[in-house]
């Protein structure tokens, strides 16, 4: 019966771009019976399949320099080359070497000469060089277009709120990603500094010695790692544990905030038949965050008669956000204001758009578009937006008000009388 094959992970004492220590270091594992199984790719942890082998201690691996990232067909053809020199292909160490071993003790070496290989690596130092920026230029895209980081560039009231918001998800993952960035630098420029020194040596005809084994180029390899393992460590329990993740609430009743009611701020003698929340697409939520402890974001809707007249689509959005100061408070404020008029003014700028080539007899979005600020008792800051869509008989208006540590937006369309909304909700912040 065949003895079943032992499998072993090591970690790589070496950086990934010594390549005179990696070279050693496979054949020390050689020598003591281990043949390299599999050197892993993306999901490498600074650790390195291997197999016991006896016959691995006849074995010599070599590392030949890649000269392209993505040169598979390159590497199939060199390969086959090789391997009529008695050379078989093992593998590759990511983009920078490919995996050599030969078990014919008389079969040359694939470099002979330190000239040989030092043109092989020329292009090697071109990669190198071009391994930072191409970290740099993926950092900021992903800045700008998955983290939302042109809202710090352009929209900052916006960034700066959503990160009171949302901040024990949005801070560690940020901070994340500026540490995976300044890894992946650090990383690109210990490369490129790591091969133009093994090159130069080669230049000079001197073959590099293997530099003595450190537990830091270990750890190096092992930060990525690390780091996701920490942010796991903060992100599962918050989640786990409500300090985020929206609760859904039923209805009023467990409106726990200063609110208004939508029955309560319609015109006397008006009949009202509610929608239910499938039909205002909307579902009463509260969320959290360490900044903001309650956020509430709530919809009532229906359709309105006054004195026999025609049926309006009636509409009350209400926000609520209590933060832990006054200072956050005014900060989500502005977010808040700021993200309203971004909202309609790139609506409006849509409409224009397509109405211009495909409707070009449709009158324009909004009949008006007004943003004002204004001063209101009992209130910190108070700004109103009032707009009207072309298909409408009655303006929308936004009251977006600051008091204290609690800041709301009340959105009212239709047969709602948005003053005395105002003035309600006003009254009933004063008593909380």
């Amino acid at each position: 019966m065949k003895r079943k094959e032992k499998r072993i992970k090591k970690l790589v004492p070496y950086g990934l771009w010594d390549f005179t220590g990696l070279q050693t270091w496979l054949n020390q594992q050689a020598r003591a019976g281990y043949a390299l199984e599999k050197w892993p790719g993306f999901w490498f942890v600074g650790q390195v399949i291997f197999r016991e082998d006896p016959s691995a201690v006849c074995a010599r691996y070599c590392l030949d320099p890649i000269q392209k990232h993505f040169g598979e067909a390159q590497l199939a053809e060199q390969a086959a080359r090789y391997r009529e020199l008695g050379w078989n292909y093992v593998g590759k160490i990511w983009n920078h070497y490919a995996i050599y071993r030969c078990d014919d003790p008389q079969a040359p070496e694939l470099y002979t000469d330190p000239d040989s290989l030092a043109w092989a690596m020329k292009k090697q130092v071109r990669l190198a060089l071009l391994r930072p920026l191409f970290w740099l230029a993926c950092f900021v895209l992903d800045f700008l277009y998955f983290w939302d980081g042109a809202a710090l560039l352009h929209q900052r009231e916006q960034f700066v709120m959503n990160v009171i918001l949302n901040v024990e998800t949005l801070i560690p993952l940020y901070a994340a990603l500026l540490a995976m960035f300044l890894y992946a630098l650090v990383l690109g420029i210990r490369t490129l500094l790591g091969v133009r020194r093994i090159r130069a040596s080669l230049r000079r005809g001197e073959w590099p010695e293997a530099r003595p084994f450190h537990r830091r180029e270990m750890a190096f390899l092992l930060f990525p790692w690390l780091l996701l393992g920490v942010l796991l460590l903060i992100l599962i329990p918050t989640y786990l544990f409500g300090v985020t993740g929206p609760k859904t609430m039923s209805g009023p009743e467990e409106w726990d905030f200063p609110h208004v009611t939508l029955e309560e701020i319609l015109p006397a003698g008006a009949t009202f038949r509610p929608y239910n929340h499938q039909e205002m697409l909307s579902i009463d939520t509260l969320d959290r965050s360490w900044l903001a402890p309650e956020q509430y974001d709530v919809a009532q809707g229906g359709t309105v008669q006054v004195d026999g007249g025609p049926q309006q689509d009636t509409r009350l959005y209400q926000e609520s956000i209590q933060t832990l100061s006054p200072s956050l408070a005014q900060a989500v404020y502005r977010g808040r204001v700021a993200a309203q008029h971004r909202s309609l003014e790139l609506y409006r700028l849509n409409w224009e758009k397509n109405a211009s080539t495909l409707h070009p007899d449709l009158p324009n979005a909004y009949d008006q578009f007004q943003e004002e600020a204004l001063s209101y008792p009992d209130l910190d800051g108070l700004t109103r937006f009032t707009y009207q869509y072309s298909n409408e008989t009655t303006p929308n208006i936004v009251y977006i008000g600051w008091a204290d540590n609690r800041v709301f937006v009340l959105n009212c369309s239709g047969a709602v009388d948005s003053k005395a909304a105002l003035e309600l909700l006003v009254q009933r912040l004063a008593q909380d």
